[in-house]
């Protein structure tokens, strides 16, 4: 398996329920431990629910810049963003080395709406814009009904992916079993998509503590990221 490596600028796209959320934060927190400058910006407006804002002091510890929706985490649930990310895009693009910039996009179509104010300012920053997908996401159980769904993600952010996402996981009851029906709905995903898929993200409950991880042979022989999970649940 080769080595997965964010580019400067990652935007993470896909319906509620796939996972950005978790891999935005796990993503965020990695960049800064290998002592990078991180951003992140959630630009979930729809969705109040499971959005990277609700993490402040994880975010805070750890030296990451969260830029957030103006009144997150009040009882007010008005869509209203601040103008940082576009001071952030730029510091980003002019030290690509040593900044990290991650954009967690709202879930849907709806929700992508929000990244295209800033469309023309990725493109020139050579942005990674990742499709995010699972496996058992209810509404998408099937690999042609995620890969319908991604022109109108696409068409409302204005923006193309650049390649799929695998983060496919069932939360703390996640096997090797399920790792390896994600990966193969992932796969085909990328084929109709006709991109890349850049990576698979593996929860660390599903991954042994010792001896690493065995997996079955990929077409696409993508990178593994064992990811903890940071999204807590309202039971937890």
């Amino acid at each position: 398996m080769s080595t997965f490596e964010l580019t400067s600028i990652t935007v993470l796209v896909g319906h509620a329920g796939t996972g950005k959320t978790n891999t935005a934060l796990g993503f965020a927190l990695a960049e800064a431990k290998a002592g990078r400058e991180v951003t992140l910006a959630d630009l979930d407006v729809v969705n109040p629910y499971f959005r990277s804002s609700d993490y402040p002091e994880l975010l805070t510890e750890s030296g990451i810049r969260l830029i957030a929706p103006v009144l997150a985490r009040t009882t007010l649930d008005t869509p209203s963003l601040t103008g940082e990310l576009d001071a952030a895009i730029g510091q980003v693009a002019a030290d690509p080395a040593n900044r990290r910039l991650i954009i967690d996009v709202g879930g849907d179509d709806d929700g992508a709406t929000t990244i295209g104010r800033w469309s023309s300012a990725l493109r020139d920053a050579n942005a990674a814009v990742y499709y995010v997908v699972s496996a058992f996401r209810a509404l998408t159980t099937k690999p042609e009904e995620a890969a319908a769904m991604l022109p109108e993600i696409e068409d409302h952010a204005h923006l193309r992916a650049t390649a799929v996402l695998n983060t496919s996981n069932l939360g703390d009851q996640t096997t090797m079993e399920h790792v390896e029906r994600g990966r193969a709905f992932a796969c085909e995903v990328a084929r109709l998509c006709d991109l890349p898929l850049a990576a698979t993200i593996v929860p660390a409950c599903a991954a042994p503590a010792e001896g690493g991880l065995t997996l079955a042979a990929s077409p696409n022989e993508e990178p593994i990221v064992v990811m903890p999970r940071h999204v807590r649940l309202p039971w937890d």
